[in-house]
């Protein structure tokens, strides 16, 4: 009898656990102020380590957002010449863009919550600003911001999935490729 009933808690917590897995997508929203005029005036892409006064937020996303939109870019056609983590100084200042990012919120999935009545935990909330800037001048082309969440950040890789730092970075990429 004890076995039985060991094997159907077994079932039940399986069961929901598959249940409830199949609800950990990764949502993300994004808004972005349309450049006056398209980037394609502009043969160069520097992209610096994103930035982020928030404690507790991976430092290895800072480089990885970064490093996924030079590598997504690249493959792109139709974009700039030159798209670099880092300084590019082949190419003149007033031909060049410079991507800044910063992280602006971040809970980790290990935060448990009471909201509405119900317990929450393995939430991951990330919030990032962006600013795309001439170099040569530091003159602002354009703004956005990118907000994502995983209701089962918990269970990722990490407190937040790397599936999260590759969706944001496709929705820079995609907000660029758009506006080129």
């Amino acid at each position: 009898m004890k076995k039985d009933t060991s094997l159907s808690i077994t079932i039940i917590l399986l069961s929901l656990f598959a249940t409830v897995s199949g609800c950990g997508d990764v949502k993300t929203s994004s808004y972005f102020t349309p450049p006056k005029s398209k980037l394609d005036k502009y043969e160069a892409l520097e992209i610096f380590d994103f930035e982020s006064a928030i404690p507790e937020f991976p430092k290895d996303a800072l480089k990885k957002i970064p490093d996924d939109v030079e590598k997504l870019l690249k493959a792109k056609e139709n974009t700039f010449e030159e798209v670099k983590h880092g300084k590019i100084d082949d190419i003149a200042a007033d031909k060049t863009l410079v991507l800044l990012g910063e992280i602006a919120e971040f809970v980790p999935g290990t935060d448990v919550k009471f909201e509405g009545g119900a317990l929450k935990f393995g939430e991951v909330t990330l919030s990032l600003k962006l600013v795309l800037l001439q170099k040569d001048t530091g003159k602002e082309i354009t703004t956005g911001e990118i907000s994502s969440f995983s209701s089962l950040g918990i269970f990722r890789s990490g407190h937040v999935g790397k599936d999260m730092y590759e969706i944001i970075a496709q929705e820079i990429v995609k907000f660029i490729s758009e506006n080129y």
